[in-house]
C-alpha cells in the first residue's frame, strides 16, 4: 500500500466558512469535557487555503449553503466534499463535483493507495 500525498488536496475556505466552522466547533466542545484551545484551532485553520469572497451566487435550496459553492468557484475547486443533503442533491455545479466524504475516499484516495 502506498502512502497518500496529502499535498495534492487543498482545503479551501473563506471567512464565512471559517465563521461557521468556529461556531460549530465551539458548540460541539461546549457540550464536551474536552476543550479545543485557540492555539490548536489556529493551527488547524492555518492549514486551510483561504480565499476572499468574490462570487455571490444563489443556487442552493438552503441559501446558507451558497457560501460553499461560492468558495469553490472562487478557489477554482474541482470537488466539494460535504455531508449536507442540500449540496449533495446538486451533484455537480459549474463543473465542481459535489460528493460525500465516503465517495471522495472511494473514488480518489482509496484507489491511489492500493
Amino acid at each position: 500500500m502506498s502512502e497518500i500525498d496529502l499535498e495534492q488536496f487543498k482545503i479551501c475556505v473563506n471567512q464565512e466558512i471559517i465563521s461557521e466552522y468556529t461556531e460549530k466547533i465551539d458548540k460541539k466542545f461546549s457540550k464536551s469535557k474536552y476543550i479545543l484551545n485557540m492555539e490548536l484551532r489556529e493551527k488547524i485553520f492555518s492549514s486551510f487555503n483561504s480565499f476572499d469572497k468574490v462570487s455571490n451566487l444563489k443556487v442552493c435550496r438552503d441559501t446558507d449553503d451558497d457560501k460553499f459553492i461560492n468558495c469553490a468557484i472562487d478557489a477554482k475547486a474541482i470537488y466539494i466534499v460535504s455531508g449536507d443533503n442540500d449540496l449533495l442533491e446538486l451533484k455537480n455545479f459549474a463543473g465542481i463535483e459535489i460528493v460525500t466524504a465516503r465517495e471522495f475516499y472511494e473514488k480518489y484516495i482509496k484507489t491511489s493507495t492500493t
